[in-house]
């Protein structure tokens, strides 16, 4: 059996076996190809995309002797954005031969995991012995537009904001509301069972987050609901960046004011806000949530489904 030599973040080149590889790549080069053969439908959806701004580790070419076959990011314990450049038709051979050098570098007190599998490679991974995720996610998006916005009389809508800002930190006035705020929101849910959020102290790392995912126009599109009389948050929509277009980190509105269009109208606001800015308002849905006949509703095209992870449990 060949053997890999141990991972290295300066490492250049990794021999697979004796016929494939692994070559570090180029960035930008690496992402108009990925942005070409990653998934032809997903990447439909996502039209502009070239993946340079997904890219926190560097990408890898796959080759074949001197023939390049195709693309991944992959690093300890960790393996997406996985293509194939045609006519290549030895994908599994290459899925097992990538398996190997995970479990060569990773480490074992962690499992690996493999993000965002898309239909064309699930069969693959599950076949290499990869653990999928019982849930499936897909992103939808739609055009920014203009709407008349009006909210009932015993409602408040305002903005989020940001306390004053010092070096090192930066966070949302009130955000042990908000927090909470979206934990009784989510209770039971079927979001929350998949993100393992089964108390108030799981969302302060999720609010801690979109601090720093967000600025003045996306913080401009997002909303807070308060009931005008109990002075309660009974609706949120945090719009944040992914990649360089926004969308909705998160949207919610209490149990016992659902149907009375608070989440349409947050929608609304936050298409109308980013209308000037974008062309398209982006969210992630999981198959199933209760939102997504709002979201359809509202006119949001959905993409391609994907399993959001697939793993190789940890010893």
């Amino acid at each position: 059996m060949y053997q890999i030599i141990q991972w290295s973040s300066d490492q250049q080149v990794y021999q697979l076996s004796e016929e494939f590889s692994l070559i570090k790549a180029d960035k930008d080069e690496w992402g108009i190809y990925s942005s070409v053969y990653y998934n032809s439908e997903y990447n439909g959806f996502f039209k502009e995309n070239v993946y340079d701004f997904h890219l926190q580790r560097d990408p890898f070419w796959i080759y074949k002797g001197e023939q390049r076959i195709g693309g991944v990011v992959i690093a300890p314990n960790v393996l997406y954005l996985l293509f194939f450049i045609p006519p290549f038709h030895e994908e599994f051979q290459v899925v097992t031969l990538l398996k190997k050098a995970l479990l060569r570098w990773s480490d074992p007190s962690k499992p690996i995991i493999v993000y965002e599998i898309l239909q064309d490679h699930v069969d693959f991974f599950s076949r290499a012995g990869f653990w999928p995720d019982e849930f499936r996610c897909k992103w939808m998006q739609r055009p920014t537009e203009l709407y008349a916005l009006n909210w009932d009389e015993d409602m408040i809508a305002i903005e989020p904001q940001l306390a004053a800002e010092n070096d090192d930190t930066r966070k949302l006035i009130n955000s042990p509301d908000i927090e909470r705020f979206f934990y009784e929101c989510n209770m039971g849910s079927i979001d929350a069972i998949r993100r393992k959020q089964e108390s108030a102290d799981c969302y302060k790392d999720m609010i801690g987050s979109y601090a720093y995912q967000t600025n003045e126009l996306t913080l401009a599109a997002s909303t807070l609901v308060y009931d005008r009389q109990s002075n309660r948050l009974i609706g949120a929509c945090l719009v944040s960046w992914e990649g360089y277009f926004p969308a909705i980190y998160n949207i919610g509105v209490l149990q016992e004011y659902r149907g009375r269009g608070l989440a349409t109208n947050m929608l609304k606001k936050a298409l109308t806000m980013l209308k000037p800015h974008f062309p398209i308002l982006r969210l992630y849905v999981m198959q199933g949530n209760s939102a997504e006949s709002v979201y359809y509703n509202l006119g949001f095209k959905p993409g391609p489904l994907e399993v959001q992870r697939f793993h190789l449990p940890n010893k």
